[in-house]
């Protein structure tokens, strides 16, 4: 339930944005309930990067989250920074089922360019 709330709130409001005070109240959790499984905000955002990732390798269905093309265009942004979320992120999408659809196609374009973008 707090890494369902995260996953639509951040890829709405973006990571730099959204709060984990925010997941918590759109969880109908507390705080500390976030802090009692993750014990920070990058561990939380590991966790959502887990559940996209699994969304990204179930193929073409699974990616028509509401959340999957913002939370991909974030985490390319982020990994753009992150020497280690550039190494998973292409993992992800290099196991990746194609599909066809906007979705499968945008992971291609970002599978052609992260690899070798700032290794």
């Amino acid at each position: 339930m707090l890494v369902s709330a995260g996953l639509e709130l951040f890829a709405e409001r973006g990571f730099e944005i959204a709060t984990l005070d925010e997941v918590a109240l759109a969880a109908g959790f507390t705080k500390g309930a976030i802090y009692r499984h993750f014990p920070s905000k990058g561990a939380f955002l590991l966790a959502l990067f887990e559940q996209y990732a699994a969304v990204a390798r179930a193929g073409p269905g699974a990616r028509q989250a509401p959340w999957f093309i913002s939370l991909t265009v974030q985490f390319a942004a982020q990994a753009m920074r992150d020497p280690l979320l550039r190494r998973r992120l292409a993992i992800v999408l290099a196991e990746a089922p194609d599909g066809g659809s906007a979705e499968g196609q945008l992971l291609r374009a970002l599978a052609r360019v992260l690899p070798t973008a700032s290794s």
